[in-house]
């Protein structure tokens, strides 16, 4: 028995495609998908494409939780920061919206003659939040360079995280950073981003799980996909020219592995902290443009 592990996929199908045909010659007998499907310039061709697969096994993550809380009559639902999200919710199809709508928070995978998996996006116990290998030195440094953890800080206790899970397997997502660590309990694993990979490379990234004797044994891979393909779904989308900013930031975060996104949320953030606006989730649009005007764009 393989099976295929995905996750953060955001809407990217030249990403997904490459990936699926890596599957296809690994011999995978299924996918498990641990949420994130939209937020780029394909989200119904991604949603649809998965949906359509044999053996697919999906679960909600943080993205697909946003679509439960959309409130447009919510004045800092169309504020310049949130113009992508718009985007992306606008051009969803009803049918693509409702199946995201009725996918699980988690779910237990227990095929016949292998140990269950528990799948979720960010922990067993919050879709947002982050598991860390906290023992693993090499994954952390992209934790760091991520801007999910200071240079110095210590991460939190992966095993503390995972009191209450009794699978053998714990499958996450939502770092967009692929790792592996034992535990007391057994494996916990993330597959890395399949659309927005935060690991210095654009590389599509999942995991495979082959049923060896007694227990899943991971690989981590990375498949390389035509950029351009990708450029011009955002380009002919027109994400790019109506998604602002954090499009752009988005399309750069793809093509290079760098957070590019979240760097220009946490300056944004920062700018209004400074102009006195406290704990505001979606910043004033002043502040934004001023965020846009003075972000440190590539060349």
């Amino acid at each position: 028995m393989r099976l295929a592990v995905l996750a953060d996929i955001h809407g990217n199908l030249p990403a997904l495609e490459a990936v699926l045909a890596d599957v296809e010659q690994q011999g995978a007998d299924g996918i498990v998908a641990a949420g994130d499907y939209w937020g780029g310039p394909q989200n119904n061709e991604v949603v649809r494409r998965l949906a359509g697969l044999e053996q697919c096994w999906m679960i909600r993550g943080n993205r697909e939780e946003y679509l439960a809380s959309v409130d447009p009559a919510d004045p800092r639902w169309h504020r310049r920061q949130w113009a992508m999200l718009r985007w992306g919710y606008q051009h969803l199809e009803r049918k693509v919206l409702d199946f995201l709508l009725s996918l699980p928070a988690q779910r237990v995978l227990a095929l016949p003659g292998t140990a269950p998996i528990r799948v979720v996006h960010g922990s067993p116990r919050e879709v947002s939040a982050l598991l860390f290998p906290d023992r693993d030195a090499a994954a952390l440094r992209f934790f760091v360079q991520a801007g999910f953890l200071a240079p110095d800080e210590q991460p939190p206790s992966l095993e503390t995280a995972l009191v209450g899970v009794h699978e053998p397997l714990l499958v996450c997502g939502h770092s967009h950073i692929a790792w592996q660590q034992e535990w007391s309990g057994g494996l916990a694993l993330n597959p890395g981003s399949v659309g927005e990979p935060l690991q210095g490379d654009p590389c599509a990234r999942y995991a495979l799980l082959t049923w060896q004797g007694d227990c899943w044994c991971p690989e981590l891979r990375a498949v390389p996909y035509d950029l351009a393909l990708l450029k011009a779904a955002f380009e002919q989308s027109s994400l790019l020219a109506e998604g602002g900013a954090f499009a752009r930031a988005s399309l750069l975060l793809s093509l290079t592995g760098q957070n590019y996104s979240g760097r220009l949320v946490g300056q944004a953030y920062r700018l209004a902290a400074e102009a006195g606006y406290a704990d505001c989730d979606v910043v004033p649009d002043d502040i934004w443009e001023r965020t846009v005007a003075t972000f440190d764009w590539p060349a």
